[in-house]
């Protein structure tokens, strides 16, 4: 089976490239693990211009996946290679966006005109927590799927809250891979119950 298939949620420490948490004015934290130098501010800049909120958005740019959510009157933004699954990506976000929530009280904090990036800064040491942990923080379940474009069974990788957040099953899940998707449908116990081939897409 191709290697970009077998990247599961304990090799993400390996795959992340940078975690962004900004208000509409202020970048309030930025990870990168140790290995980059990158910049991504031309990449934000583009994210800020979507207004949107509580909806996930894929980019996919290069060698790089980028997802990112307005949430919480704050934009949420990870960036990985391309072997990590956007719902891995999504998961780790909501991740970090609960934790992040629990540890300040954002409304308060953005009301004072003094505010600094750096009151957020030792939550730099939660997110390598959160990566490095994510395995054992069960935010995924692993699917089997066959594909009849390639001809295999492939792992597909769900995030667990669509329980809570989809109120009707089961739910389309599209996998788009090696140039042409597939929909699963997925029940709430997580059992696929379909899987098409997109043959039209705009």
């Amino acid at each position: 089976m191709n290697s970009i298939f077998l990247i599961m949620s304990r090799e993400i420490k390996d795959h992340i490239e940078f975690a962004n948490i900004s208000s509409e004015d202020l970048i309030l934290l930025e990870w990168q693990p140790p290995r980059s130098f990158k910049s991504f501010i031309l990449d934000m800049n583009i994210i800020k211009e979507n207004k949107v909120s509580d909806i996930f958005f894929h980019i996919n740019k290069g060698n790089l996946k980028i997802v990112h959510i307005r949430k919480h009157n704050l934009i949420y933004t990870v960036g990985s290679s391309k072997e990590i699954q956007f719902q891995i990506l999504e998961a780790l976000l909501e991740e970090i966006d609960k934790q992040f929530n629990e540890i300040y009280d954002i409304n308060v904090i953005l009301s004072y005109n003094n505010t600094t990036p750096a009151i957020f800064k030792p939550f730099k040491e939660k997110i390598d927590r959160i990566i490095e942990e994510f395995p054992a923080l069960n935010l995924i379940k692993k699917v089997d799927v066959f594909c009849r474009v390639c001809k295999a069974t492939l792992p597909l990788y769900i995030k667990k809250s669509i329980k809570d957040q989809e109120t009707t099953f089961p739910v389309p899940v599209v996998f788009t891979h090696k140039g042409h998707s597939i929909v699963t449908y997925i029940d709430k116990d997580f059992v696929v119950r379909g899987v098409e081939v997109v043959h039209t897409t705009g």
